[in-house]
């Protein structure tokens, strides 16, 4: 009797199996339609054109903001600049008036240019309003001719009395012994060691 076994089944493990087979492409979709259309596209560029007017017009706007602020700049630089020149003329104006103040107090100076130099910074005499501190000017004038008498204007020497035996002053005529009374001429020739002689 032979009995068949159904459930068994030989194969073999090493024969390779077939490859699945690709799916099947699917067919290309048909290109979206396009969502503006015709009125769309012609509404974005003028938009596109509107906008690039605006942004030319506000960069226009910036050239002329930024060239008026560069004038005013230029007209405020050019106020600073006067004021400046004015405030150095004024000074040099004040300078010299100083100076001239100086040289005419310093009248003990032989070199007056000496009393200029020797009191440094000169725009301490200067008073608000330009004037010149005359007080301040003569009290140190003073002090500099204390530290440096050398700088004092020499004193001329008094002239001495006139001596009448050197014909200056009075009678400058020769004494007539002649005439003269026997005293003077008696004096006189003493002088010489010599003496009258008398008439008996």
């Amino acid at each position: 009797m032979t009995v068949k076994n159904t459930w068994f089944h030989l194969a073999r493990h090493e024969d390779p199996t077939d490859p699945p087979a690709d799916p099947p492409a699917d067919p290309p979709a048909d290109p979206p339609a396009d969502p503006l259309g015709d009125a769309g596209k012609k509404a974005l560029q003028e938009e596109r054109a509107a906008r690039k007017t605006a942004e030319k017009a506000v960069a226009e706007r910036d050239a002329k903001l930024q060239e008026y602020a560069d004038r005013d700049k230029t007209d405020a630089e050019k106020l600073t600049a006067k004021a400046e020149a004015a405030e150095k003329t004024a000074q040099a104006a004040t300078a010299r008036a100083v100076k001239a103040e100086i040289k005419a107090l310093a009248d003990g100076f032989a070199d007056k240019d000496d009393a200029v130099l020797n009191l440094g910074d000169l725009s301490r005499f200067a008073k608000d309003g330009g004037e010149v501190d005359v007080d301040a000017i003569t009290a140190e004038l003073g002090e500099v001719l204390t530290r440096k008498p050398h700088l004092a204007k020499a004193t001329a020497p008094r002239n001495p009395a006139p001596d009448p035996s050197q014909g200056r002053g009075g009678d400058n005529k020769p004494t007539d012994y002649r005439t003269a009374d026997s005293t003077a001429f008696a004096a006189e020739l003493a002088k010489y060691g010599l003496r009258p002689q008398s008439h008996s």
